[in-house]
């Protein structure tokens, strides 16, 4: 599953695969010193391109600061070959560090904003670079620290294998792929998995287990460190660089032709770049004004926003397989048959331990939770031990129930209160942290990440998990088999029917080694037929892993049918607790939840 799309090359891929042996091989052969320039010169700034595509298509981020970044890590390079005369590599390296490191600063504000507050941070940040660039310019060899000195251009050492602007276009080829497989191993892995879950919901990838700060810090600094490499190996093409290469505006270029080639591809990084370099040189070199080229990127942008979602890549892609008769079968829609309860328990491979005692030990122990916001109250100091292996809580909308869930999960601190279970105060732990100890949830809607397979999405709620690698394949293998999409763990995200999709959720509040698992209102947008099916299998879920399970949902005849015991919530007050049964037939909870006033419910009582 995992494993094996690790090492499946993508069609984009392929392509891009392609394209760089071509570039490698045949490039330098009949390209002419000009043009040598200019494809070295896309070939850095396609690292660049990497970078803000690679925010962009992961965390859904827009990044612009790129070309000042790679401005920094150019006056690095320059600086330390001209002062210390170090190798061209090493040179590289300290460069690609130090950017890295302005990437972790430039991550400090998006852990507070996204959209267009972040974009306008990141282009502040790019024309506070150009400024700089502008009033100390790059080293030259002078003495100075800032190595500026006029009249004078010191000798820049080169990579012994690559002195001659052809072996120089072949060196960058070979770097330049290395940093689109470093990416792509990325992509493939736990760190892509996790910025997946961020893209999709930043509460899902806390419920998962996911430390945001921390996956979101490691995505700046990879883009920084990708920006610096292009920077330094900019500044080798020619032993010197100037400040006009590295504007704000091309940030936000970079920016729209990532948009316009294919941000999610490697194919439609590389068109970026030619779109960016390549194109103006050859307006240029036929005659015509290279501003030209800024019609057709707005033209390419508008086509890409209005038709062509995935790029030029993606639709050249589509071509290529069109042509190729290489179509995949159609996805089948068909909702996924489960197994039944009986071919469950008698089924040793989907169960973890012996249940045959009666007894519950799981409790969980809601101590006297209060949270206000400003002057309204949303809890008031709820109190209660479930015991079952099952709970429900209902209440009518703005109730608090989810309020509760959140507390729970950590997205929200009580004002007073805790919650503990089995003696573990979860509400000291972080919501990554509780996620690692064993709480799992589902939202009211199906958290899936749309760009990860179904296993993808499984095998990231456990991916913290010291737990050997083929222990986890086995654990998905068997969530998988619990809810019945064995068949479909290779499908995408976006692929899936809602029902799939929740079943989904539901495996990946199974897998691993779960304590407790919260759903909330997992019967929403459900037919009746999918909403039995779901109630079966929460059902069964103790006896799979040994979780406790929470339910929120406003389906009564649902709790009633799976839940043994529920709390009822109403304006933030617990108005009842007990075996579901008697709750239901409380006067309070038939008049709060029901709709039904005391009168009513006496009738009703005495016409039965």
């Amino acid at each position: 599953m995992t494993s094996q799309r690790l090492f499946t090359p993508t069609p984009s891929g392929i392509a891009g695969l392609i394209f760089a042996a071509f570039a490698f091989f045949v490039v330098p052969l009949v390209a002419g010193g000009q043009w040598l320039n200019v494809f070295i010169s896309m070939a850095c700034f396609a690292l660049a391109v990497a970078g803000c595509a690679f925010m962009y298509a992961r965390m859904g981020m827009v990044s612009l600061t790129q070309v000042g970044l790679m401005g920094v890590g150019g006056w690095v390079t320059l600086r330390l070959n001209y002062l210390f005369d170090f190798p061209f590599e090493l040179n590289l390296l300290v460069a690609m560090f130090i950017t890295a490191l302005f990437g972790l600063v430039l991550a400090l504000p998006a852990l507070r904003m996204r959209g267009l507050y972040l974009a306008l941070v990141t282009l502040m940040a790019a024309a506070g670079f150009e400024i700089l660039f502008a009033t100390f310019q790059f080293p030259n060899g002078g003495d100075t620290f800032w190595g500026v000195q006029t009249g004078t251009s010191g000798d820049f050492r080169r990579p012994s294998l690559a002195t001659s602007d052809a072996a120089y276009l072949r060196y960058l080829v070979a770097v330049v792929t290395a940093a689109f497989l470093l990416i792509e191993l990325h992509r493939r892995t736990a760190p892509g998995r996790a910025w997946a879950l961020i893209r999709r919901s930043e509460a899902a990838a806390m419920a998962a287990g996911v430390n945001v700060t921390f996956y979101k810090a490691w995505a700046f600094a990879l883009a920084g460190l990708l920006a610096g490499l292009g920077g330094g190996l900019l500044a080798g093409s020619l032993g010197l660089l100037d400040g006009g290469t590295f504007r704000a505006s091309e940030s936000v270029m970079i920016f729209a032709l990532a948009i316009v080639g294919g941000a999610h591809s490697w194919l439609g990084v590389l068109i970026a770049a030619a779109l960016f370099r390549v194109l103006p040189a050859a307006l240029n070199n036929a005659g015509l004004d290279a501003d030209l080229s800024f019609v057709i990127f707005g033209a390419g942008l508008l086509h890409a926003v209005i038709s062509a979602p995935e790029g030029l890549a993606g639709q050249f892609v589509r071509f290529i397989n069109t042509k190729l008769q290489k179509q995949t079968q159609s996805v089948q829609e068909h909702a996924p048959t489960l197994v039944s309860m009986e071919s469950r328990t008698g089924s040793s491979s989907l169960s973890n331990q012996d249940n045959s005692t009666p007894d519950f030990a799981h409790h969980v122990e809601i101590d006297s939770i209060t949270v206000k916001f400003g002057g309204v109250v949303a809890l008031n100091n709820v109190a209660v031990t479930f015991k079952s292996p099952v709970s429900g809580i209902i209440g009518p909308n703005g109730a608090g129930k989810t309020t509760l869930m959140n507390v729970m999960s950590g997205f929200i601190e009580p004002t007073s209160g805790s919650v503990r279970s089995d003696k573990n105060l979860i509400t000291a732990m972080a919501p990554f942290q509780r996620s690692r100890w064993g709480l799992r949830r589902s939202f009211q809607k199906e958290e899936v990440a749309d760009d990860l397979t179904v296993s993808e999405n499984i095998v990231a709620q456990i991916d913290t998990d010291r737990t050997p690698a083929a222990e986890k394949h086995e654990q998905v293998s068997r969530a998988l088999e619990f809810v019945g999409l064995s068949h479909r763990s290779d499908v995408l995200g976006r692929n899936l029917n809602t029902f799939e999709r929740r079943l989904t959720d539901i495996a990946k509040c199974v897998v691993g080694q779960p304590r407790l698992i919260m759903f909330d209102e997992p019967a929403g947008g459900m037919s009746v037929d999918e909403t039995n099916r779901l109630g079966d299998l929460i059902l069964q879920i103790h006896e799979f892993c040994g979780a406790q399970v929470l339910v929120i949902d406003h389906d009564v005849e649902l709790i009633t049918r799976i839940c043994e015991e529920t709390l009822v919530l109403d304006f933030g007050e617990k108005i009842a607790f007990g075996s579901t049964s008697d709750v239901l037939s409380d006067d309070r909870v038939r008049s709060a939840y029901l709709g039904l006033d005391n009168e009513t419910a006496e009738e009703g009582q005495g016409n039965a």
